[in-house]
C-alpha cells in the first residue's frame, strides 16, 4: 500500500480523483507530461537550484516520474527538462508524511480537501537534527486531476534570504502502469 493512502486512510483516500489515485497506486510506475518551472532569479536560488538538480526557470519544461514502492517507502525520480532529484516518502509514528530529499527531511501532515490532496508543511531537519521552523520553507503543495484527466500537481517553497526557491505547476500521464 502506498504511503499516501496509509496516511489519508481508506475512506479519504478513495474520494481523490482517480487520477490522484492512480499516480501512488504504483510498485512500479512512470508518467510523463509538461509543467512551469519558476523561481527567485538571484544567484543563491539559481546555485541551489542547480545544486540539487531542481529544473530550471521554464514557462514550459518536459517532466518525466518514476515511482517505486520498496520496504514501506516511495520513491519518486524526476526529471524536469533533463535536471534530476528524486526524494522518498515514508509515514512518521505521528501520522505525518517524511520526504527525504539528500540530507534534508520535510514533514508534511496530508489531507483531502474537496478534490484536492494537500501537503501541510509542518517541519524539518538536517539528517536526525531538527532545524528551526522559522528558518525553514514556506511549502504549498496539491494535487489533483487535471480537466484532461491527467495527474496535476503545484509546488512551491519560498525560504528566507535565497526567496522561492523552487514552484512548479504541471499535468502528467501515464507511461506505463505496474501493480
Amino acid at each position: 500500500m502506498n504511503v499516501f493512502k496509509r496516511l489519508l486512510g481508506d475512506d479519504a483516500y478513495k474520494n481523490l480523483p482517480q487520477a490522484v489515485q492512480d499516480y501512488h497506486n504504483h510498485i512500479h510506475s512512470h508518467f510523463s507530461g509538461t509543467a512551469f518551472s519558476g523561481g527567485a532569479k538571484n544567484p543563491i536560488a539559481n546555485t541551489v537550484r542547480k545544486l540539487f538538480g531542481f529544473p530550471a526557470l521554464a514557462d514550459t519544461v518536459s517532466v518525466s516520474i518514476e515511482l517505486d514502492i520498496h520496504n514501506g517507502r516511495d520513491r519518486w525520480q524526476r526529471n524536469f527538462g533533463g535536471r534530476r532529484f528524486s526524494s522518498s516518502f515514508f509515514p512518521n509514528p505521528d501520522g505525518t508524511l517524511d520526504e527525504r530529499f539528500s540530507p534534508f527531511r520535510f514533514r508534511f501532515r496530508v489531507r483531502r480537501q474537496e478534490n484536492k490532496m494537500y501537503w501541510d508543511f509542518v517541519g524539518w531537519s538536517l539528517g536526525p537534527v531538527p532545524l528551526p521552523k522559522i528558518l525553514g520553507p514556506r511549502i504549498v503543495t496539491w494535487e489533483t486531476a487535471s480537466s484532461e484527466g491527467g495527474f496535476e500537481f503545484y509546488s512551491h517553497a519560498d525560504f528566507p534570504v535565497i526567496g522561492r526557491l523552487v514552484h512548479y505547476h504541471g499535468i502528467v500521464f501515464p507511461v506505463e502502469m505496474g501493480m
